[in-house]
Parts: structure tokens; sequence; C-alpha cells
């Protein structure tokens, strides 16, 4: 019992530390570009997930479209250990002009990672920030 919650916590605490330059922009990669046409902009983000650990890590990349203005379809990898995924998340501005006049611009986001069946974490973030647009 000792052993399989030694091993969970080691892969895990490998993972995060592997993981997390990648989300951060601690990574020399691009994560993001933005595409405007006309009154609407698409944000791609792609981010690399490398595998530190001993058990297969399910990344997924979601967020709650509180706003009417935005459709995201979400990013989901699995990578086996010592592998490394690219992870693909896409938000679309249907609206700018309305999105940039309305009062609240707040994206929530949801980051899961898992290491299934044993652990996961879900942390909240605001995905606004990723959103740099010019209305018309």
């Amino acid at each position: 019992m000792v052993l399989a919650v030694g091993t969970v916590v080691y892969s895990a605490y490998e993972d995060y530390t592997a993981v997390r330059p990648e989300l951060s922009g601690g990574s020399s990669q691009p994560v993001g570009e933005i595409t405007q046409n006309g009154n609407m902009a698409t944000v791609s983000l792609t981010f690399t997930i490398p595998n530190a650990g001993l058990y297969t890590l399910n990344v997924t990349l979601t967020c709650d479209n509180s706003n009417p203005n935005v459709v995201c379809q979400a990013g989901h990898v699995s990578v086996p250990p010592g592998g490394r995924e690219v992870l693909s998340f896409n938000m679309t501005i249907t609206n700018v002009q309305e999105y940039i006049n309305s009062g609240d611009r707040r994206i929530n986001g949801t980051l899961a990672m898992a290491l299934d069946p044993f652990v996961s974490i879900s942390i909240g973030t605001n995905l606004s920030g990723l959103v740099n647009i010019e209305g018309s």
C-alpha cells in the first residue's frame, strides 16, 4: 500500500513540475494565435504536454460559456508515461463588438489533470486574458 501511494505521489509531482511551465508561458514554444475575420475572432492555443510520471496523464482544458458571445472547443489529451502529446484548444468570439462592449468579459476556464484512476485535480482559471482583440 505504501509503495502504491508513493508511486502515485511521485508521479503527480513529476507531472505537475513538467506540465506547469508549458501552461504558464514558461516554455519557449508559441502557445497562442488570434485570427480576426470581421466581427468574429478565434483564439487557438497549442500546448505540448509532457508526462514525466509513471502513470498515464489525462489533461483537459475547457471553458464555461457564461458569455453568450464565446464558444469553446475543449482540448483533451491522454499522455502515456515518458510521452509528449499536443493539446489544442479553440475559443471563438462570435460577436467581437458585443463582447468588447459587454460589462463582463470574464471567460471562466477549467484545467483538469488526472492520473487515472488514482488522483485528479481541477483548477479554475480566467481565460479572458487570452483575448486581446480590437473592435471595429
